[in-house]
C-alpha cells in the first residue's frame, strides 16, 4: 500500500515538473524569438545615451564694436535619478561635494518633470577644484555627470542692464507657449530687454553627442556628434562712450542731488532716466535708466534682498523698471505742443504777446507762474525761453483742448513708439472723452445704488403705512430725497466727468494727467527738430550670424509726417534756442558749451506724499536737440523728485550731448542756479 502511494505522488511530483519546464521553455521561447527586437532596443537605450549640446546665443555689441554680452564655458553638474537604493547617499556625498544642502538636490530631483535617466542639472558653473573632486570619486557617484555648457555673460556688469535684459531657464508657462518650437525644460530663456526681444535670434540650434555609457550612466566613449549652431548677433545703434557718459551723468547728479544741493537737498532723487535719439532716423544711440542693476545675478539664485530691489512693490524705486519708457507728468516741456496748437489754429501770432505780472485770474481762482513778480510782456520765443505759464495759460484757453490733444498724439506722445524693446508703456494724452469714459460709469454706478437705498427704504415705510396721510408723507420724502441725490449727481458729474476749463488751463503747462515717457518726449524733440517727421526708435542696428555675415539690416521708419507748418516748427525751435542763451532756463547748465543747443527745461509736480500728506519734491525735465543750426540729436532725461529741470535733468542731458559730440566739458555744476 505505502509503495502504491509513493507512485502516486511521485506521478503528481514529475507531472508538475513537466508542467514547470514546459512553461519555462514556453516563455524562453517567446523572449528569444517574439521579443528579442524589443529587448535588444531597450538594451542599447540603456547603453547608448543622446547628451544634448546648448548652442552659444549670439553675441550683442554696440555700434563701434564693444561686446556687451556674451557666452563663456562654464562647468555644471547634473544627476540622472536611476532609481538605486543608495540614490539618497549618492545625493549626501554629492551636497557635500558642492556645499549644497541635500534637500536642494532633493527638491530638483523631485520638481523636475523628467523621465528617468534624463539628467538633472543640480548647479552650474562649477569651479575646477570642485570638479576635480567629483571625479576622483566618480565611482562613489553613480549618474553624477559633469558637462561643459554656456552661461551669459554681461561683461560690463551693470551697464545698460534695462536693454540688454538677462536670462533664465524657461519658465513653465513659456514652455506651454513654445511648445512647438522646440524648447524643453532647461533650457535658456530671454526674460527681459533685447534678450527678449531677439530670442528666435539669438537663441541658436542645440547640437548632441551620441554616448555609450555604463550601468551608472557614466559616459564610456563617444560614438557620434551633431554640433550646434551659434545664435545670430545683435550689433547696436548704442554708442558705447555716450551711453557709459549717460549711466555715469545720472549716477553722479542722482548723488550731488542728495548730498550738495546749495539751497536745498533731495534726499529722494534716487532715481532718472535719459534717451539720446538720432534726429534723421530714429536710432537710439543711449538710453539709461537709475536704479540700475547687474544682469549677471540671474545666473545664479536670487537672494531675498535682490528681489525685494529689483522688484518689490514696497520699494519706491525699484531697480528693475525701465524708466525711459515709464510715464511721468511732462511739466513745462509740455508748451512745445500748446504752441503748436495756437499757432496751427491761428488762434495767435508768434508776435503776439501778452503780459504776465506773476499770475493770472482765470474761471475763478488764481493761476501763478512760477516766479512770483512774473516775466513782464512776452511773446511766443520769449514765453518758450523763460518758461512762462501765465502766457500758456491763456495760449491752452485759445487753441482748446481738443486740439492740444490733437498735436500731441500728431507728435507721438501718449502712445507707444514701437521701439523693440519689451514693457513699453503707454502714456496718456487727457481728453474730454478720455474723462467721461474714466469717471462717467463708476458715477453713475454709485448714484444707482443710492437712488435703489433711499427707494428701498421708502418703500418698506410705505407698505407699512397706518394711513393714507401717512403714506403721502412718505412718498414725498422719497422724492424730496431722491431730487437731492440726483441735484448732488448732477454737480459731481460737472466737476468728474464733464471737461472743464481749469483743466485746459493745467493740460497746456504739461500739468495735471498729462503723462509721457522720455523716450516719448524724445522723439517728439526729434520731430521738431528735423521738421516734422515722426521715426520709430530702434535699438538693433542689423543682425549678423557667427560668421559676420549681414542676416537682416534694419532701417529708418517714418511713422507719421505731422501736419505742422515748416514756419510753426521753425519758430519753436528758435524758442527752444533761446532756452540756453542769456536769460534762459538753462543758460547756466550750457554756459561755454561749445555746441548750440536748444532744449527746453521742465518741473513736474508730483502731489503730496500720501503716507506723511507732506507735498514731495518735483521732478525735473529737460529736453533739447543739437546743434540748433543743423539738429542731429535728441536727448530727454528726467530725475524723480529732483527739484527743478535746469539744476537736475539738464545737467545729464549735457553730459550726454558732450560725450556725443566729444567735448570736453566743465565739472558738473549740478544743483546750481535753479530755475524752472
Amino acid at each position: 500500500m505505502p509503495t502504491k502511494v509513493v507512485k502516486v505522488k511521485l506521478k503528481i511530483f514529475l507531472a508538475l515538473v513537466a508542467v514547470i519546464f514546459i512553461i519555462l521553455i514556453s516563455r524562453l521561447g517567446y523572449l528569444q524569438l517574439i521579443q528579442t527586437e524589443q529587448f535588444k532596443t531597450m538594451s542599447e537605450q540603456n547603453r547608448i545615451k543622446f547628451v544634448s549640446i546648448p548652442a552659444p546665443r549670439g553675441e550683442i555689441r554696440t555700434r563701434d564694436g564693444k561686446v556687451l554680452v556674451k557666452d563663456r564655458p562654464v562647468y555644471s553638474v547634473s544627476i540622472v535619478y536611476l532609481g538605486l537604493k543608495n540614490q539618497e547617499e549618492v545625493v549626501k556625498k554629492l551636497a557635500a561635494i558642492l556645499g549644497m544642502d541635500p534637500k536642494e538636490i532633493n527638491a530638483a530631483i523631485n520638481d523636475a518633470n523628467v523621465r528617468k535617466f534624463e539628467p538633472i542639472k543640480i548647479k552650474k558653473d562649477v569651479p575646477l577644484d570642485i570638479v576635480t573632486k567629483i571625479e576622483e570619486r566618480r565611482q562613489e557617484l553613480p549618474g553624477v555627470e559633469i558637462n561643459v555648457e554656456p552661461m551669459r555673460q554681461y561683461v560690463y556688469g551693470n551697464f545698460a542692464p534695462h536693454i540688454l535684459g538677462y536670462i533664465q531657464e524657461i519658465k513653465k508657462e513659456q514652455l506651454e507657449a513654445k511648445k512647438n518650437e522646440g524648447y524643453k525644460l532647461g533650457d535658456r530663456y530671454g526674460q527681459a530687454g533685447l534678450e527678449n526681444t531677439y530670442e528666435s535670434v539669438l537663441r541658436g540650434v542645440d547640437g548632441d553627442r551620441q554616448v555609450e555609457v555604463d550601468r551608472n550612466q557614466h559616459p564610456v566613449r563617444e560614438l557620434d556628434i551633431r554640433p550646434p549652431v551659434a545664435g545670430n548677433n545683435l550689433i547696436l545703434n548704442i554708442d558705447f562712450n555716450v551711453q557709459k557718459a549717460a549711466e555715469e551723468a545720472l549716477d553722479r547728479v542722482l548723488y550731488q542731488l542728495q548730498t550738495k544741493g546749495t539751497d536745498k537737498k533731495y534726499p529722494n532723487a534716487r532715481a532718472g532716466a535719459v534717451v539720446l535719439l538720432d534726429v534723421r532716423t530714429g536710432k537710439v544711440l543711449a538710453m539709461a535708466s537709475k536704479p540700475g542693476f547687474d544682469p549677471n545675478i540671474f545666473n545664479g539664485k536670487i537672494t531675498k534682498a535682490q528681489s525685494e530691489a529689483l522688484f518689490s512693490p514696497n520699494n519706491p524705486f525699484p531697480a528693475f523698471n525701465n524708466r525711459a519708457m515709464m510715464p511721468y507728468a511732462p511739466g513745462s516741456t509740455f508748451k512745445m505742443v500748446t504752441a503748436t496748437a495756437v499757432l496751427e489754429t491761428k488762434k495767435a501770432r508768434p508776435s503776439d504777446t501778452i503780459y504776465d505780472p506773476g499770475s493770472v485770474f482765470l474761471y475763478g481762482r488764481s493761476y501763478k507762474c512760477w516766479r512770483p513778480s512774473g516775466h513782464g510782456r512776452v511773446d511766443l520765443v520769449k514765453a518758450i525761453q523763460v518758461s512762462c505759464n501765465v502766457y500758456f495759460y491763456q495760449m491752452g484757453l485759445r487753441a482748446k483742448v481738443e486740439n492740444i490733444a490733437k498735436y500731441a498724439l500728431q507728435y507721438g506722445l501718449g502712445q507707444k513708439t514701437g521701439i523693440d524693446l519689451p514693457g513699453e508703456k503707454t502714456g496718456r494724452v487727457p481728453t474730454p472723452e478720455w474723462k467721461r469714459q474714466l469717471n462717467e460709469g463708476p458715477l453713475k454706478a454709485k448714484y444707482e445704488k443710492k437712488y435703489k437705498a433711499i427707494e428701498e427704504k421708502y418703500d418698506k415705510l410705505i407698505a407699512n403705512a397706518q394711513s393714507e396721510r401717512e403714506r403721502k408723507s412718505l412718498e414725498r420724502k422719497k422724492e424730496s430725497e431722491l431730487r437731492q441725490k440726483r441735484a448732488q449727481y448732477k454737480i459731481d458729474k460737472y466737476w468728474l466727468v464733464d471737461w472743464r476749463e481749469f483743466e485746459t488751463v493745467i493740460m497746456a503747462i504739461g500739468q495735471g494727467d498729462n503723462l509721457y515717457t522720455p523716450l516719448q518726449m524724445a522723439n517728439y524733440i526729434a520731430t521738431i527738430a528735423n521738421g516734422g517727421i515722426r521715426y520709430k526708435p530702434y535699438i538693433v542696428d542689423k543682425i549678423t550670424d557667427y560668421q559676420g555675415r549681414v542676416v537682416k539690416q534694419n532701417k529708418p521708419e517714418v511713422m507719421q509726417k505731422v501736419d505742422v507748418s515748416p514756419q510753426t516748427l521753425a519758430v519753436i525751435r528758435r524758442g527752444m534756442a533761446a532756452v540756453t542763451e542769456p536769460g534762459g532756463t538753462a543758460a547756466s547748465v550750457f554756459a561755454g558749451f561749445p555746441i548750440k543747443v536748444a532744449g527746453k527745461t521742465g518741473t513736474a509736480q508730483t502731489g503730496k506724499d500720501p503716507k506723511t500728506g507732506l507735498e514731495r519734491d518735483n521732478h525735473g525735465w529737460f529736453v533739447g536737440f543739437a546743434p540748433y543750426d543743423n539738429p542731429q540729436v535728441a536727448v530727454a532725461a528726467i530725475v524723480e523728485y529732483g527739484g527743478h529741470g535746469g539744476s537736475s535733468a539738464g545737467y545729464v542731458a549735457r553730459d550726454v550731448l558732450a560725450a556725443y559730440f566729444k567735448v570736453k566739458q566743465q565739472q558738473n555744476n549740478s544743483g546750481r542756479d535753479a530755475e524752472e
